[in-house]
């Protein structure tokens, strides 16, 4: 980092994770070029990841950081947010599924693969805010999952075994499976309601 110094300074705030505008900005004395090729250099030596095109990471960036630069708006749910809750054992700790509207991505770096799923806007819900990364609550991650699961996903841990539910709010659960068609809130009720 010796030939960046000042990006030490910004990783903490960028969250180890930076945009090509970010890198220009912090290197206005540099040609495009000399950027470009200060930039090689970093990913050569192991101090910056390329994530995708125009985004690089520390390697030292969570995958719930470089989801929140690439899309600030996705919010970090299914077994993600439920391993983040404590609601299931452990999940493929280089992977993290989010939630947004508009069309699904999947990026793949060195450092793990982050998965935007799509939902409609009338489901974009159920989430909170802390230094810039958006976390469903556990009752819309379980219900995330759930309606995933229903369309068709497959997750690396089961539905009807590995998570803990005794602890979800069920008037909130109520609450947010309202908002959701009558299609699904029926195979819920079949399939994963308590009652």
């Amino acid at each position: 980092m010796k030939e960046w110094p000042d990006i030490e300074k910004w990783a903490e705030e960028f969250g180890g994770v930076f945009t090509l505008g970010d890198l220009r900005a912090l290197n206005g004395d540099l040609s495009e070029a000399g950027v470009y090729k200060r930039l090689e250099r970093m990913i050569v030596r192991g101090e910056l990841v390329k994530v995708k095109r125009g985004f690089y990471a520390r390697p030292s960036a969570s995958l719930a950081a470089i989801s929140a630069r690439i899309d600030p708006t996705a919010y970090v749910s299914t077994g993600t947010a439920l391993s983040r809750h404590l609601r299931i054992g452990s999940i493929p700790a280089r992977r993290l599924q989010a939630v947004k509207i508009g069309v699904p991505r999947i990026y793949s770096c060195p450092l793990g693969t982050i998965e935007h799923l799509s939902i409609a806007p009338r489901l974009f819900f159920g989430f909170s805010e802390e230094n810039g990364i958006r976390m469903a609550t556990p009752e819309k991650a379980w219900l995330d999952a759930c309606y995933y699961a229903y369309k068709g996903r497959a997750f690396s841990f089961d539905l009807d075994t590995d998570v803990d539910r005794a602890g979800l709010d069920e008037a909130l659960l109520s609450k947010y499976l309202a908002v959701f068609d009558p299609r699904f809130r029926a195979a819920y009720e079949r399939l994963w309601s308590k009652s």
